[in-house]
C-alpha cells in the first residue's frame, strides 16, 4: 500500500520552507534581520544552525501529524488547517508590524 502525505501537510511543509528560504536569503543579503530573538541567535551561530532549528520547528509536527492521521484523519487535517492558519497569520501580522513602524 502506498503512503501518501496530505495535501494540508504539504502545503504547511511549503509555507515553512520558503519563509525559512526567503528568511536566509535576505538576512545573509543584508535585506532584512531575523526578528525572532531565538531563530536571531541561531543565525548568529550559522546558516546551518538556523536551517536546523527551523526544520526542527515544523517536521516533527509534520511527522506526527501524518502518523496520527492514520487514526483519526479529521482532526489531523483540522490540526494541520490550524497550524497553517496561526502561521499566515502571525507571519502577516508581524511583518506588517515589522514594516509599518
Amino acid at each position: 500500500m502506498k503512503y501518501r502525505v496530505s495535501v494540508e501537510s504539504l502545503i504547511l511543509v511549503a509555507i515553512c520552507l520558503a519563509d525559512m528560504l526567503v528568511t536566509l536569503y535576505c538576512v545573509t543579503a543584508g535585506l532584512a534581520v531575523e526578528q525572532n530573538p531565538i531563530m536571531a541567535a541561531c543565525f548568529n551561530r550559522g546558516p546551518g544552525m538556523f536551517v536546523v532549528v527551523k526544520m526542527l520547528s515544523f517536521v516533527p509536527f509534520v511527522v506526527a501529524v501524518e502518523l496520527y492521521r492514520k487514526k483519526n484523519p479529521d482532526f489531523a487535517r483540522n490540526a494541520c488547517r490550524c497550524a497553517i492558519g496561526l502561521y499566515v497569520v502571525t507571519f502577516t501580522i508581524l511583518t506588517l508590524g515589522i514594516n509599518m513602524a
